[in-house]
């Protein structure tokens, strides 16, 4: 992941662990989101790709491994992702397309606003 990307991330789940009360989200509730929505399309991984190479005026940061706990379905999710970008061509950017589909659903939360915090229903 792209460094500048982790701090986007860590500033907005600090955000919504204090709208939402819940103490308990971590890296992974995000980008468990982020693989699941992402669209096995390496058009749409090209544009994403192009869209934060250009927010980085062509200079993207050296970014790094990363081991994050996410569910089964969106570790599948992630192989299916590095396949086709393999097959397309489009190899060893990885670290490049999470991290833009990382900034995608960034986005995406600050137009919706604060996590609301969750009413539990009574317990009698």
């Amino acid at each position: 992941m792209v460094p500048e990307m982790w701090t986007l991330l860590l500033d907005r789940m600090s955000e919504d662990r204090k709208s939402s009360g819940n103490r308990e989200l971590a890296r992974g509730h995000y980008m468990n989101i982020v693989l699941l929505e992402a669209p096995l399309d390496i058009d749409h991984f090209r544009a994403a790709y192009a869209e934060l190479s250009k927010r980085f005026r062509g200079q993207l940061p050296k970014g790094g491994k990363t081991t994050i706990r996410v569910s089964p379905e969106a570790a599948e999710q992630h192989r299916a992702i590095k396949d086709l970008c393999d097959a397309e061509g489009f190899s060893r950017k990885g670290v490049y397309i999470h991290s833009a589909l990382l900034l995608g659903l960034l986005r995406s939360l600050k137009d919706l606003g604060a996590l609301p915090k969750e009413e539990l229903p009574p317990l009698l």
